[in-house]
Protein backbone atom coordinates (compact mmCIF):
# COMPACT_ATOMS: atom_id res chain seq x y z
CA UNK A 1 0.00 0.00 0.00
CA UNK A 2 2.86 2.37 0.95
CA UNK A 3 4.48 1.91 -2.39
CA UNK A 4 1.16 2.20 -4.23
CA UNK A 5 1.07 5.22 -3.01
CA UNK A 6 4.33 6.43 -3.35
CA UNK A 7 4.03 5.31 -7.11
CA UNK A 8 0.87 7.75 -7.20
CA UNK A 9 2.40 10.78 -5.62
CA UNK A 10 5.31 10.23 -7.87
CA UNK A 11 2.87 10.19 -10.94
CA UNK A 12 1.39 13.75 -9.96
CA UNK A 13 4.18 14.92 -9.81
CA UNK A 14 5.48 14.55 -12.96
CA UNK A 15 2.40 14.52 -14.65
CA UNK A 16 2.72 18.77 -12.71
CA UNK A 17 5.95 19.06 -13.79
CA UNK A 18 5.63 18.31 -17.25
CA UNK A 19 2.80 20.63 -17.70
CA UNK A 20 4.51 23.46 -16.17
CA UNK A 21 7.50 22.93 -18.02
CA UNK A 22 5.92 23.38 -21.63
CA UNK A 23 5.92 27.29 -22.64
CA UNK A 24 2.38 28.59 -22.65
CA UNK A 25 1.25 28.78 -26.38
CA UNK A 26 0.44 31.73 -28.58
CA UNK A 27 -2.19 32.93 -30.77
CA UNK A 28 -1.67 34.52 -34.11
CA UNK A 29 -4.19 36.56 -35.56
CA UNK A 30 -4.56 37.59 -38.95
CA UNK A 31 -6.40 40.76 -40.49
CA UNK A 32 -6.67 40.54 -43.95
CA UNK A 33 -7.70 43.09 -45.98
CA UNK A 34 -7.86 44.59 -49.40
CA UNK A 35 -9.86 42.42 -51.04
CA UNK A 36 -11.44 43.47 -54.03
CA UNK A 37 -14.91 41.90 -54.08
CA UNK A 38 -16.86 40.05 -51.42
CA UNK A 39 -16.83 36.31 -53.94
CA UNK A 40 -15.72 33.18 -52.86
CA UNK A 41 -13.32 32.53 -50.00
CA UNK A 42 -9.47 33.76 -48.66
CA UNK A 43 -7.64 30.68 -48.42
CA UNK A 44 -5.31 31.07 -45.49
CA UNK A 45 -1.99 28.54 -45.12
CA UNK A 46 0.72 28.74 -42.12
CA UNK A 47 3.94 27.28 -42.48
CA UNK A 48 6.38 26.30 -39.41
CA UNK A 49 9.22 26.51 -41.79
CA UNK A 50 10.57 26.71 -45.52
CA UNK A 51 9.45 23.27 -46.46
CA UNK A 52 6.38 23.52 -48.53
CA UNK A 53 6.14 27.12 -48.23
CA UNK A 54 4.30 28.78 -50.10
CA UNK A 55 2.30 26.36 -52.79
CA UNK A 56 1.94 23.33 -51.16
CA UNK A 57 -1.03 23.97 -48.47
CA UNK A 58 -1.08 20.38 -47.46
CA UNK A 59 2.29 20.96 -45.63
CA UNK A 60 1.12 23.66 -43.33
CA UNK A 61 0.71 23.36 -39.96
CA UNK A 62 -2.77 25.22 -40.33
CA UNK A 63 -5.39 25.74 -43.28
CA UNK A 64 -8.13 27.50 -43.18
CA UNK A 65 -10.59 28.42 -46.10
CA UNK A 66 -12.98 31.83 -45.03
CA UNK A 67 -15.64 33.76 -46.58
CA UNK A 68 -15.29 37.10 -47.21
CA UNK A 69 -17.15 39.78 -45.33
CA UNK A 70 -17.23 43.79 -46.13
CA UNK A 71 -14.15 42.65 -48.11
CA UNK A 72 -12.11 41.64 -45.06
CA UNK A 73 -11.77 38.39 -42.91
CA UNK A 74 -9.89 37.91 -40.01
CA UNK A 75 -8.34 34.19 -39.10
CA UNK A 76 -7.58 33.61 -35.57
CA UNK A 77 -4.45 30.40 -34.98
CA UNK A 78 -4.46 28.87 -31.67
CA UNK A 79 -2.30 26.90 -29.71
CA UNK A 80 1.30 27.74 -31.63
CA UNK A 81 4.32 26.68 -29.79
CA UNK A 82 6.89 29.68 -29.63
CA UNK A 83 8.65 30.14 -32.97
CA UNK A 84 8.41 31.77 -36.86
CA UNK A 85 5.81 31.48 -39.18
CA UNK A 86 4.81 32.54 -42.33
CA UNK A 87 1.40 33.45 -43.73
CA UNK A 88 0.11 32.76 -47.11
CA UNK A 89 -3.58 33.91 -48.33
CA UNK A 90 -5.08 33.37 -51.88
CA UNK A 91 -8.57 34.89 -52.64
CA UNK A 92 -10.41 31.94 -54.31
CA UNK A 93 -12.87 34.02 -55.62
CA UNK A 94 -14.32 31.12 -57.82
CA UNK A 95 -13.67 28.56 -54.88
CA UNK A 96 -11.84 26.08 -56.84
CA UNK A 97 -8.76 25.51 -54.66
CA UNK A 98 -6.69 26.92 -56.71
CA UNK A 99 -4.50 30.11 -57.97
CA UNK A 100 -5.25 30.47 -61.36
CA UNK A 101 -3.11 32.41 -64.00
CA UNK A 102 -3.24 34.01 -67.08
CA UNK A 103 -1.43 32.65 -70.23
CA UNK A 104 1.85 34.26 -69.15
CA UNK A 105 1.43 32.99 -65.85
CA UNK A 106 0.46 35.97 -63.77
CA UNK A 107 -2.09 35.76 -61.11
CA UNK A 108 -5.93 36.50 -61.91
CA UNK A 109 -6.96 36.20 -58.14
CA UNK A 110 -5.52 38.37 -54.70
CA UNK A 111 -2.31 36.73 -52.80
CA UNK A 112 -0.81 38.20 -49.59
CA UNK A 113 1.98 36.73 -47.77
CA UNK A 114 2.90 38.26 -43.57
CA UNK A 115 4.60 41.24 -43.42
CA UNK A 116 2.99 41.97 -46.99
CA UNK A 117 6.21 41.11 -48.29
CA UNK A 118 6.71 40.38 -52.27
CA UNK A 119 9.60 38.49 -54.34
CA UNK A 120 10.75 39.20 -57.23
CA UNK A 121 10.26 36.72 -60.08
CA UNK A 122 7.96 34.76 -57.26
CA UNK A 123 6.74 34.40 -53.79
CA UNK A 124 9.59 35.83 -50.87
CA UNK A 125 11.58 33.45 -48.68
CA UNK A 126 10.16 32.47 -45.84
CA UNK A 127 12.69 34.31 -43.72
CA UNK A 128 11.56 37.17 -45.23
CA UNK A 129 8.06 36.73 -44.80
CA UNK A 130 7.92 34.87 -40.96
CA UNK A 131 7.09 36.93 -38.06
CA UNK A 132 7.92 35.73 -34.25
CA UNK A 133 4.97 34.37 -32.45
CA UNK A 134 6.21 34.63 -28.66
CA UNK A 135 5.08 32.17 -26.17
CA UNK A 136 1.84 32.89 -24.06
CA UNK A 137 1.16 36.01 -26.32
CA UNK A 138 -1.14 37.15 -29.21
CA UNK A 139 0.42 38.43 -32.42
CA UNK A 140 -1.49 40.64 -34.53
CA UNK A 141 -0.55 41.08 -38.00
CA UNK A 142 -2.19 42.27 -41.47
CA UNK A 143 -2.02 41.57 -44.66
CA UNK A 144 -3.22 43.66 -47.81
CA UNK A 145 -4.43 41.25 -50.94
CA UNK A 146 -2.82 42.07 -53.95
CA UNK A 147 -4.31 41.97 -57.47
Amino acid sequence: MRNLLFIASFLASAIVLTALAQPPLGVLEIEVSGARNNKGVVLCSVFKDAKGYPDQPSLAIYKSRLPVRDRRVLVEVTGLPPGQYAVALLHDENEDGKMNTSMLGLPKEGYGFSNNVMGLMGPPSFSKASVLVKEGTKKTISITLRY
